[in-house]
């Protein structure tokens, strides 16, 4: 007879399956920042949030399956496969990466859904069925993706060799481990030792020259109303999306036990800012600019990503640098509708609209896991300032209030 899936089945199947798409969105937001190829942080910016997308799904059909406890939000399919991920963490270059991802978890998360679907107790438990269709869409979607970028990098036969081997050893090593569904072993530690070395400034590509001292920095000596003001702008801000995507994903990583619903926000604006670095650097190139044709700045960086709590990062990022962005974007828009550059006016005007919300993000956060207590709400808060007064590059001026709600 044809086994379908049971109820309680489901419930152990969902948690593992949400807790891989969580540890695959956490080893992008590790990577993100020592990736030197720029279409796989944006790539990686995306993908973040469609698995926490992934993982919500998942997590909101469980309690209508009756699965309330927490125990089943998060199952590690085996210690073997959690053995697993660690090794898949150390990985130190972007081919074994890409391969560890796209050619093993992701496929190997995919045959799963599609077993699932296939076993699945229809019509009772169309409910799931549907979830599963439209996540499995998409992680096929992001192995093709993956699959483009690999045919990049291993660009020698020594390379493709190298990619086929550890792919092939860490095939070997999920077999072992039962798969994503743990088949024949129990289920495993949930966690491992995650660590990130003090970071100095987020990876480039040899197009980019980065101003190493911050006092060379002169952002104020250029302005919107003329294609050479917009160039150097644009390119400024073009690093900030990716510094931006970065920094969430460091977030993400560094901190697992922040709120659920914390995690989704940084996923969302790590991919808001993949897509405005896109729409960025298109504009960028409609005006005759390119990528590297003027020094940019890291300003910010060593004093967000190095602090050990997430708060200080976001008072830093999002209410006082995204709130200045804010600021900055108003006065570009204006400058280019009096100078009739609609095409400019209307890229801006959207990312306007998704800075507004980063800054909300922000201020939601800092209030909502600081109002019991008020120290660390002070110290949060004082931050910024320190960081300013400490590192304020030349010509910057961080003015009105620093915690604009935008």
């Amino acid at each position: 007879m044809y086994k379908t899936i049971s109820v309680t089945q489901n419930l152990e199947l969902l948690g593992k399956y949400r807790y891989v798409e969580i540890q695959m969105m956490e080893l992008m937001g590790s990577w993100a920042y020592t990736i030197v190829e720029p279409e796989v942080k944006i790539g990686f910016g995306r993908q973040m949030y469609q698995d926490a997308v992934h993982a919500d799904m998942l997590g909101k059909r469980l309690p209508e399956l009756k699965g309330r406890s927490e125990h089943f939000h998060y199952i590690a399919p085996s210690d073997e496969f959690v053995k697993l991920l660690e090794k898949i963490w150390q990985a130190n270059d972007s081919l074994r990466r890409m391969v560890a991802l796209y050619r093993v978890l992701k496929p190997a998360l995919v045959a799963a859904y599609e077993y699932h679907l296939e076993h699945a107790e229809l019509p009772a438990d169309e409910p799931t069925a549907y979830i599963l269709r439209n996540i499995l869409a998409e992680e096929n979607d992001h192995s093709e993706w993956g699959e483009t970028i690999i045919n990049t990098l291993a660009i020698s036969p020594d390379l493709s060799r190298l990619a086929a081997q550890w792919q092939q050893e860490l095939e070997n090593d999920l077999w072992a481990a039962g798969g994503i569904r743990g088949e024949s072993k129990t289920a495993g530690a949930i966690s491992f030792k995650k660590t990130h070395p003090y970071s100095k400034r987020p990876t480039r590509d040899s197009r980019w020259k980065i101003i190493e001292n911050d006092a060379e920095f002169t952002e104020k000596n250029w302005s919107f109303d003329n294609d050479d003001g917009k160039r150097h702008l644009l390119h400024d801000l073009l690093n900030s999306e990716f510094i931006t995507v970065e920094r969430m994903g460091r977030i993400i990583a560094d901190f697992p036990e922040i709120p659920w619903q914390m995690k989704i926000d940084m996923a969302h604006q790590a991919w808001d800012e993949a897509r405005h670095a896109e729409i960025v650097q298109r504009r960028l190139e409609e005006l005759g600019g390119h990528v590297g044709m003027f020094r940019t700045s890291c300003f910010g960086w060593e004093q967000d990503v190095n602090r050990p709590d997430p708060l200080e990062r976001l008072a830093l990022s999002n209410m006082t640098f995204e709130s200045e962005s804010c600021k900055h974007l108003r006065d570009w828009i204006a400058k280019a509708k009096k100078a009739g550059d609609t095409r400019s006016v209307q890229l801006l005007e959207f990312l306007l609209a998704d800075e507004v919300n980063h800054v909300l993000y922000g201020t939601h956060w800092v209030d909502e896991l600081t109002k019991n207590d008020p120290e660390r709400r002070k110290r949060v808060l004082a931050y910024p300032e320190k960081v300013l007064n400490e590192h304020h590059p030349v010509g910057v001026k961080f003015e009105e209030t620093t915690y604009e709600r935008a």
